[in-house]
């Protein structure tokens, strides 16, 4: 099942606009909105509300620095991902083991 922190994280990373910025934030060193609205096709508004959104979900982390609101990047959230896609992989290929074995068994009489 699901954690409620997952679902934020996969919901977050599921918009390529928010995956292009995490990546973007990941690459650099405490960036601004300012120096992402320079290089992304939207508006600088448009980049603070989807900052708003990978912060909320824990993604990014935020600090005011003079006039600027800086990002950094926040593994955990990933990690976390990272660690509920390696059971759901592990589940699916036990799954698919079985279903593998239980095909080739049947296909000795020649019918599937």
């Amino acid at each position: 099942m699901t954690r409620p922190g997952s679902l934020k994280t996969f919901w977050a990373l599921s918009d390529p606009v928010r995956l292009e910025i995490l990546e973007r934030v990941a690459a650099g060193s405490e960036v601004t909105v300012s120096r992402l609205a320079a290089v992304l096709p939207i508006t600088r508004q448009a980049v603070a509300r989807h900052l708003k959104t990978l912060e909320e979900s824990g993604l990014v982390t935020g600090s005011q620095k003079g006039r600027e609101h800086r990002y950094d990047v926040d593994t955990g959230p990933l990690v976390d991902a990272g660690r509920w896609l390696r059971g759901r992989a592990a589940s699916w290929e036990d799954a698919l083991g079985r279903l593998k074995l239980h095909v080739e068994s049947d296909s000795g009489d020649g019918s599937l």
